[in-house]
């Protein structure tokens, strides 16, 4: 696969027409052009695709992760499965912007972690960067914490916990 600049991206009303799309037309790379390398406690993520709202990032998530149940103001979401070739989505497991998810990551990963491919819609005038920056609940750890503040510096994190919708004290 190669980056064409030139591809023709249609609009969408909502997630489950960009991930119809995306899927539809093979998964095309469409970074943007500065691509950056976003690691946590418990993943490493990169942005594949980005266009107006919309972007997918890909995972992998560490073996044996600490993600804590948590939301993702201000973005919906949808995991697009991937199991050798064959690509699967499930449209009734959209995380709509506020949400909450994150139990069973530790099960999934075992000692051997995967990857995913998180589909996303960001609400208009949020900057958009990695989803792992927009969080609200318990953080993995240090490099989580890290991991949020240059996006949302005047954010709520303190002992242990981050939301991006508050400020900080």
């Amino acid at each position: 696969m190669f980056v064409d600049r030139s591809l023709h991206v249609p609009d969408f009303a909502d997630l489950q027409g960009f991930v119809e799309w995306y899927v539809g037309a093979g998964m095309p790379l469409l970074p943007p052009e500065n691509p950056e390398v976003f690691l946590s406690d418990d993943a490493t993520a990169t942005c594949l695709f980005r266009k107006g709202q919309y972007q997918v990032e890909m995972y992998l998530i560490h073996p044996n992760p600490l993600i804590p149940v948590h939301q993702h103001p201000g973005v919906e979401n949808l995991e697009i499965g991937q199991s050798g070739w064959k690509t699967s989505v499930d449209f009734n497991l959209i995380q709509r912007a506020g949400q909450a998810h994150g139990m069973g990551f530790r099960v999934r990963a075992k000692h051997n972690g995967f990857a995913l491919y998180s589909a996303q819609k960001w609400d208009a005038g949020i900057t958009m960067s990695t989803i792992g920056a927009r969080w609200k609940g318990y953080t993995a750890e240090v490099k989580h914490k890290a991991l949020i503040r240059p996006f949302i510096p005047d954010c709520y994190i303190q002992n242990g916990y981050a939301d991006v919708t508050r400020k900080a004290l």
